[in-house]
């Protein structure tokens, strides 16, 4: 450990302003989770289902896509 030029080790002091710096971020971050405006629960099931649906349909696409071109390649080979 070093000693800074007003003789206080500059470590613990880094160490300290880190953690302050921390706490202060923490606090922070819980007051604006305060203003955020949470769905409803049945709004989020709504929306994690139309989610699923959504990524079910694009792959079904995409193995319909994949499976048609694996078929054109085999039949111009």
């Amino acid at each position: 450990m070093g000693i800074s030029a007003r003789g206080a080790p500059f470590k613990n002091q880094r160490a300290t302003t880190g953690m302050k710096n921390l706490f202060s971020y923490l606090k922070n971050v819980r007051g604006e989770l305060t203003h955020v405006v949470w769905p409803k629960s049945r709004q989020a099931l709504m929306h994690t289902l139309l989610i699923l649906a959504i990524s079910a349909f694009v792959a079904v696409c995409i193995g319909v896509l994949d499976y048609l071109l694996t078929s054109l390649v085999g039949i111009i080979i």
